[in-house]
């Protein structure tokens, strides 16, 4: 299910706001440093990580992840230099590469960590995370990973296990469901024992978080982690539609992304379609969640300056059980669409099994197939235990 719900975020330390501890400061101390981090990188106080680290310490180099280091790159990366501390940067989202290469961590005894993840499989930094860990544990690279709160909460867990065959990739890098609920700490220790890969890793928890608070209403300002998370209702709408964008089409996203999750359609729908796509979802009675027949101009990618048509999501917050949702929207768009929607290109990455898109293009029953979804979920809950901070 999926909730937001208001929590006085000054009562929770991010990882990152224990910096200045004695144990924190006395770990990162006569270390030579490098960073992995963000524009949400600030701490409570609003300072940035890059200059803590400048300041207080031996910091030699930065890397950065998707979406760039202090701006929000919606595509490909490059390398280049921090403008504030004149520090080499090197990207970590580049065309030919996503992880750093033995030359780039030569001269570095720790890497810290510290990323605003949205609690997703699909979204990359746990992945960017792992390819740094493969990377530093044959150089014996310490990696001091700065722990934050999951926005969707620690108890629910949600959607399909991810099948083992299909691993590894950018957007499906573990056996994780697509709402994992743990923390970018906790799978950092999950992946370090599963995959063996012997890093040495040492996660700084974040303190006051509970597993059940869901975060909404904070009190430090929201900074998007990327540019089509603009804020926090978006974050709840990228979990439920984010497997939306392998189909052939628009979610809202452009140049300014107020829309972005927020609609769905292509120029392709009709003004009478996008009117039955509206009533059939309101049909699926969906608590919380209601849809108007909606039309704007694509500013981003495929469809851009083109008129899209189809519907506009309003969300009041109620509690969701996101792969409910997403299975039931896909398996309407599926049989509305059939034909023009390009079903061959649904990923079974992102919906976590070839198995799962089969039973959408065959209409299964949500009700038979969330009997499979179930005991996978209730073994992954088992399994992740050992690895859970808090």
């Amino acid at each position: 299910m999926l909730a937001l719900t208001s929590l006085n975020s000054f009562a929770i330390d991010y990882g990152l706001d224990r910096l200045g501890t004695p144990k924190v400061s006395a770990k990162l101390s006569g270390k030579k440093l490098a960073v992995l981090t963000h524009a949400a990188g600030r701490d409570k106080n609003g300072l940035h990580l890059i200059d803590l680290l400048f300041r207080g310490f031996t910091l030699k180099k930065i890397f950065a992840p998707e979406h760039g280091l202090r701006t929000m790159a919606d595509d490909w990366v490059e390398d280049g230099t921090d403008t504030d501390t004149g520090l080499p940067v090197i990207s970590l989202y580049k065309r030919t590469s996503k992880g750093p290469t033995t030359k780039d961590l030569e001269g570095i005894d720790a890497i810290v960590i510290d990323l605003q993840d949205v609690g997703v499989r699909y979204y990359t930094y746990f992945s960017t995370i792992a390819e740094v860990m493969k990377a530093a544990a044959p150089l014996n690279v310490e990696i001091i990973l700065l722990d934050r709160p999951n926005l969707l909460g620690g108890k629910i867990v949600e959607g399909k296990v991810l099948d083992a065959s299909l691993a590894g990739s950018f957007t499906a890098y573990h056996t994780v469901p697509t709402r994992h609920g743990m923390s970018l700490g906790e799978l950092a220790l999950m992946i370090n024992a599963e995959k063996q890969m012997k890093v040495h890793l040492t996660v700084i928890p974040a303190s006051g978080w509970a597993r059940e608070n869901l975060l909404f209403t904070m009190d430090r300002p929201w900074i998007a982690p990327s540019p089509a998370l603009l804020d926090l209702d978006q974050v709840g709408l990228y979990a439920i539609w984010g497997t939306l964008e392998n189909f052939n089409l628009a979610v809202g996203r452009g140049q300014i992304n107020d829309e972005a999750f927020r609609v769905i359609g292509a120029p392709w729908i009709s003004k009478a379609e996008s009117v039955t796509l509206a009533k059939e979802l309101n049909a699926l009675r969906i608590a919380g969640l209601t849809f108007e027949p909606h039309s704007w101009v694509v500013t981003r990618a495929t469809y851009v300056g083109q008129k899209a048509q189809g519907v506009k999501i309003f969300w009041d917050r109620t509690e969701v059980r996101t792969d409910e949702l997403t299975y039931k929207v896909a398996s309407l768009l599926v049989r509305l669409f059939r034909g023009r929607l390009n079903i061959e290109k649904m990923s079974a990455a992102s919906y976590g099994s070839m198995s799962m898109i089969e039973a959408i293009k065959k209409e299964v029953s949500w009700g038979e197939f969330s009997k499979v979804i179930d005991k996978e979920l209730k073994e992954f809950e088992e399994r992740r235990k050992e690895f859970l901070l808090y």
